[in-house]
């Protein structure tokens, strides 16, 4: 049996596709040859991820209970300013999302709403806030095993403590 990075029924993020889960492995044709894929089921789409190129950093597993202590512990702490105008923090988003750190994602948010409290916040830094919030409380809500609503206001209770009340939801 060949030995896979990844099985059946574990959870994965990727980059562009958030959570999902590994739901079989198969062959599919790409190209016009027969390659050996995940599909992974995310809450809204399905997609294929070639079992030789899963070890990349567009890919990770599910953060642990440890590892979402951890980062969320994150949020307690003082922002850092993010880029004196839109254009540098549109690079540092960019950035960050390119890379697949939970713990990247969650300063990032953290100091989103930093900039929050002091500015509106422009489209593109509401996305990815809001798209950070959502993976966030995806992966809490796997790992401990509660549902979304509640894994998200778990997470937006944290927030509005330490961000003047403010609300992702």
């Amino acid at each position: 049996m060949e030995n896979l990075m990844y099985q059946k029924g574990d959870w994965i993020v990727h980059t562009s596709y958030g959570v999902g889960q590994i739901r079989k492995i198969e062959k599919k044709p790409i190209h016009g040859e027969k390659v050996k894929v995940f599909r992974v089921k995310t809450s809204d789409a399905v997609y294929w991820l070639p079992v030789k190129k899963a070890d990349n950093d567009r890919v990770r597993r599910i953060a642990g209970k440890k590892e979402l202590k951890k980062v969320l512990k994150k949020l307690s702490t003082k922002p850092e300013k993010i880029g004196k105008n839109y254009r540098s923090r549109n690079a540092h988003i960019s950035e960050v999302f390119s890379n697949d750190s939970i713990e990247m994602k969650v300063e990032l948010l953290r100091d989103l709403l930093g900039l929050r409290q002091r500015k509106i916040w422009s489209n593109t830094e509401y996305d990815a806030a809001v798209k950070i919030f959502k993976q966030l409380a995806n992966e809490y809500s796997i790992v401990h095993e509660v549902g979304i609503k509640k894994a998200r206001t778990q997470i937006n209770d944290l927030i509005k403590k330490y961000f003047d009340g403010y609300s992702m939801l």
